[in-house]
């Protein structure tokens, strides 16, 4: 039981750090420089979704980048980023299209790390709460593991909230900033008497492998982030919907 518990241990750990390295080093997508882009397409080409001209998209003033759709521009890195979630702070690096993916692994391999400690720790957790001179344990051990049980079940409730928003943006093919964007746009659609719908949004299997590659979400082999395939496509273009009206 408890060379089963370490494995399992490890094996957490190991995806935890794994991931969470790749989000820190892995290139979330820099646009190409606006001089390499294509010369103008006629209107009739732009019009097609995987023309050179819809793939460009504009030209970012700020780092002289073009900036195709579901592109926009960091602050804080000083340059365009490929389909840009978020700039997160604790991993000192934004999150796109190409680190996404760790990203989210991250979260969720976190949160089971997390729920692996609050688990295995309950027990002597318990104890110490309830009946400290019964417990087998001396002092020091007994603040230790009640300092990581708070902590743990502190983060494993924080990464419900946060983990569970980006869930949400997976299933629905939205980016954080994307879905301020969308929120807005429905109200305006609302007060129009139309109905407005995430472009993007394909469904939530084919959501879920722009995000996670191709394989089937059964399968699991998106979560072995060394073993799943890439996410489909070179984050300049994007299969879309139409606007709909209600």
């Amino acid at each position: 039981m408890q060379a089963s518990c370490t494995v399992l241990g490890v094996f957490l750990l190991m995806n935890l750090v794994y991931n969470y390295l790749k989000a820190i080093f892995t290139d979330p997508g820099l646009p190409p420089e606006w001089d390499e882009a294509l010369m103008e397409d006629g209107d009739e080409d732009a019009a097609n979704e995987d023309s050179p001209a819809r793939r460009r998209g504009k030209r970012c003033h700020k780092c002289n980048r073009q900036k195709p759709a579901r592109a926009h521009h960091c602050s804080v890195c000083k340059r365009c980023v490929l389909k840009m979630d978020h700039h997160c702070p604790w991993i000192n690096n934004c999150v796109g299209f190409a680190n996404y993916r760790y990203f989210c692994l991250f979260l969720l391999y976190l949160a089971l790390c997390c729920v692996f400690v609050v688990i295995t720790f309950f027990q002597s957790f318990l104890e110490t709460m309830t009946s400290p001179r019964h417990s087998k344990l001396d002092f020091g051990s007994r603040q230790c593991i009640s300092l990581c049980w708070i902590i743990a079940t502190c983060i494993v409730v924080a990464l419900a909230l946060l983990g569970g928003f980006h869930v949400f943006l997976v299933l629905t093919n939205q980016t954080t900033i994307e879905f301020h964007t969308n929120m807005h746009m429905r109200d305006k659609a609302r007060k129009k008497g139309e109905f407005y719908k995430n472009p993007y949004d394909l469904g939530r299997s084919r959501n879920f492998k722009q995000v996670f590659g191709p394989s089937d979400f059964w399968s699991f082999r998106w979560a072995l982030s060394f073993l799943a395939q890439p996410a489909i496509g070179d984050g300049t273009s994007y299969p879309s919907t139409e606007f709909t009206k209600a």
